[in-house]
């Protein structure tokens, strides 16, 4: 009974998130804070350093970029306001941006003293009913998976490469766009990934060893 009426809290919450019922409505976590919410990770040591972040491979499968069927289960790209790789990018520099780790941070510097290079495995929400249930119940998954280098442009060194994810879970009774709940999900796997990298950038910058795991 108590869990009962802690799903049907979430799916209230959820259904005010957002009033638009069109699966077509464009999904911008760079701009939107509906839909991501900025870390605020803030950096033990500020270094004098400029920093490019570049988003090179999108190796995302299909079922994360193309819709198949009027109830495909994951987000796709049409979803987005932006390209995703475009899009994550964006997130990426103003997160680093706003943790005060570097001088500045620029997407399109390639003069910048580091660069962070990143190759786009997974990025997705996506839904599943949940069989143990009467009433409908939906699991709401967010995945990311990016791997990341750092490379130094003085030395042409890289100082660490190393695979990120991020996996998040909620339940929900009811909602009026599921794609926009699936939306959020996938920006809070991406911010939990994001939150990873900064902390090993910040690491490397500082001299200190990388862990590859």
């Amino acid at each position: 009974m108590r869990r009962e009426k802690f799903l049907r809290g979430i799916g209230a919450g959820i259904v005010l998130l957002f009033s638009v019922s069109s699966v077509w409505a464009a999904y911008d976590m760079a701009m939107d804070a509906r839909v991501y919410q900025y870390s605020l990770y803030k950096a033990k040591r500020s270094f004098g350093v400029t920093l490019q972040v570049k988003v090179v491979k999108d190796n995302r499968p299909e079922q994360e970029k193309l819709a198949k069927g009027e109830d495909h289960p994951y987000t796709y790209d049409a979803l987005w306001a932006d390209l995703v790789d475009e899009m994550l990018a964006k997130v990426l520099e103003k997160e680093f941006s706003q943790s005060g780790m570097v001088k500045s941070v620029d997407r399109k510097n390639d003069r910048a003293d580091y660069v962070v290079l990143i190759e786009l495995n997974s990025f997705h929400g996506r839904w599943a009913t949940d069989p143990r249930t009467i009433k409908p119940v939906y699991d709401i998954y967010g995945n990311t998976e990016f791997a990341a280098r750092l490379v130094s442009r003085k030395t042409d060194a890289t100082l660490f490469k190393k695979t990120y994810t991020g996996r998040t879970k909620i339940q929900a009774s009811q909602f009026r766009n599921r794609y926009a709940v699936c939306a959020v999900e996938a920006g809070k796997a991406f911010k939990e990934a994001a939150v990873k990298l900064m902390e090993d950038v910040e690491t490397a910058l500082g001299g200190g060893k990388v862990t590859s795991y």
